[in-house]
């Protein structure tokens, strides 16, 4: 799988979404120890620091858990499973934004359940 890491957020947040991602594909599985800093970094084309900022901001998540052994990805599928949810409203939010900035959107398009009046 290639890393595909979009341009509009930090380094260190596409990194990190990047990693969600392969948390969800299961690349890496609930629990399993994640590789080290310098290992990831070598992998994803970046520096170890940006891979430090990138652990810390899924830590602050609650997707990857930190222990004096390294870094793990969490055992809990409930909380992976709410962020994704969350994940893609906002994905969802982003989506119509851009939509009504390029182009006009009728009311149906936005809303489509909303009842004709």
């Amino acid at each position: 799988m290639s890393w595909d890491i979009e341009v509009r957020e930090k380094v260190y947040q596409r990194l990190a979404n990047e990693i969600f991602f392969r948390i969800l594909h299961g690349e890496y599985g609930l629990g399993t120890k994640m590789p080290s800093y310098t290992e990831l970094s070598k992998t994803a084309g970046s520096s170890p620091e940006t891979v430090r900022k990138a652990f810390s901001e899924l830590c602050r998540l609650g997707l990857i858990d930190k222990t004096r052994y390294g870094y793990f990805v969490t055992s809990n599928h409930g909380h992976i499973s709410s962020y994704r949810q969350n994940y893609l409203a906002d994905l969802e939010k982003e989506y119509l934004v851009a939509k009504t900035k390029v182009c006009i959107v009728s009311d149906r398009e936005i809303n489509p359940f909303k009842k004709d009046q």
